[in-house]
């Protein structure tokens, strides 16, 4: 009994570290030959679904303490959108030197509002947390207003009414990231844009609404080129202004 002991607790030291190899050696001794060929161990390479070299490239920041570079932050915040199902709501873009983030509005105001909602707190939250450990390498942060126009027809008295909104909604949001104390003041700008650079031309439909309506976030890597908004639209969406079919194939 305890030599038959002894060679299973053998056994089960063997196949703890087990590798393709060791495990093809251990079929052979109980099946055919030609049978071992149509077993095999998952690598780091199948185990990452062919999109990294290994394993080590898809590691994320499980909370804001492990964000120690600038390409951290993206990384964290994908996941975040990710695990909380909001990439309807949130769009995240790695650029080259920035971080680009789309805020649709009914995720931070209700309609003709500039009150931040508890929802959108939160998530801005998250974003503070996030910037915590990097705002050493953050050379700037704007915040980016755009509302969308109500018909197909220009008005001045509702243009500058989106216009003023969306400048009350980019400086709240300003206002509320200022009062963390992460940055100095002086690092943060914000404009509203009003209705004058949408996504998508005017039509006049709900559903271009929707996409035209909202706040953007630009985080600037401490050095790197402030690019202009249109510069920042083309790399992201590969055009400017943006056909509804590209961002449908987005």
């Amino acid at each position: 009994m305890v030599t038959l002991l002894l060679t299973f607790f053998v056994l089960l030291f063997a196949i703890s570290s087990v590798n393709e190899e060791k495990w093809k050696m251990v079929v052979e001794a109980f099946t055919d030959v030609e049978d071992v060929a149509q077993v095999e161990i998952a690598d780091e390479d199948d185990l990452s679904g062919g999109m990294y070299d290994s394993l080590e490239d898809v590691k994320v920041p499980a909370s804001p303490n492990e964000i120690q570079d600038f390409d951290d932050l993206y990384a964290y915040l994908n996941a975040y959108i990710i695990e909380n199902n909001l990439e309807s709501d949130i769009q995240l873009y790695d650029g080259d030197g920035y971080t680009f983030i789309t805020f649709r509005n009914n995720i931070l105001f209700d309609g003709n509002s500039a009150y931040i909602k508890w929802d959108g707190k939160t998530i801005l939250d998250v974003l503070g947390d996030a910037l915590v450990n990097v705002t050493a390498e953050v050379g700037a942060i704007r915040f980016e207003g755009h509302t969308a126009r109500a018909g197909t027809a220009y008005s001045d008295r509702q243009s500058l009414f989106d216009r003023q909104l969306s400048s009350d909604r980019a400086v709240n949001v300003l206002y509320y990231m200022q009062c963390k104390g992460l940055l100095a003041p002086e690092k943060l700008t914000s404009t509203g844009h009003g209705e004058f650079k949408p996504l998508i031309p005017h039509d006049g439909t709900e559903a271009t609404r929707i996409i035209n309506r909202r706040v953007e976030v630009i985080i600037i890597e401490n050095g790197a080129v402030d690019k202009s908004l249109e510069e920042i639209y083309k790399e992201v969406y590969g055009e400017y202004p943006v056909s509804s079919d590209t961002l449908k194939a987005d």
